[in-house]
């Protein structure tokens, strides 16, 4: 039992940490530089800490510096009060992340630049059969920790 509960705490964490510094601080807000080969390790970092969660840092970066600019106004991509539900908003929320993430919504420039992108990792990474693959380690993880159902 102590394995899965040191698993779930420390992916519960590393998660966090990828998301908020490399998608949050980096992708989104520059706060910082890295090179070329470190942006590329944190790509696969993130995949390997968020799992079946992945989020493309560009997706992430481009929607995150959208609702920045459009805080609580009918454009933000992701604010709750021009939706009659939670559940309404978050949908709205990956369906615009996908489009942005897919280049199937035209984005103004200013919200692209300088926005981290790996388009072949983040198809790999963001496809249902990494999604899966990750679903499947976390089932054997369990199976194989478990000390009852």
């Amino acid at each position: 039992m102590l394995v899965i509960l040191a698993f779930f705490v420390a992916h519960w964490y590393l998660s966090l940490f990828f998301q908020t510094f490399f998608l949050h601080r980096y992708a989104s807000h520059r706060a910082f530089t890295m090179n070329k080969f470190t942006e590329k390790v944190f790509f696969v970092l993130t995949w390997i800490f968020q799992g079946s969660n992945y989020l493309s840092a560009y997706g992430y970066g481009v929607m995150h510096r959208m609702h920045h600019a459009f805080a609580d106004t009918e454009n933000d991509p992701h604010s709750p009060k021009y939706d009659e539900t939670i559940w309404n908003m978050m949908w709205k929320t990956k369906t615009i992340y996908s489009e942005i993430t897919k280049d199937r919504m035209i984005v103004d420039k200013r919200f692209t630049e300088g926005v981290p992108r790996w388009k072949a990792f983040d198809q790999f990474a963001g496809s249902w059969p990494s999604r899966l693959f990750w679903g499947a380690m976390y089932t054997l993880m369990y199976v194989q920790f478990a000390e009852f159902w």
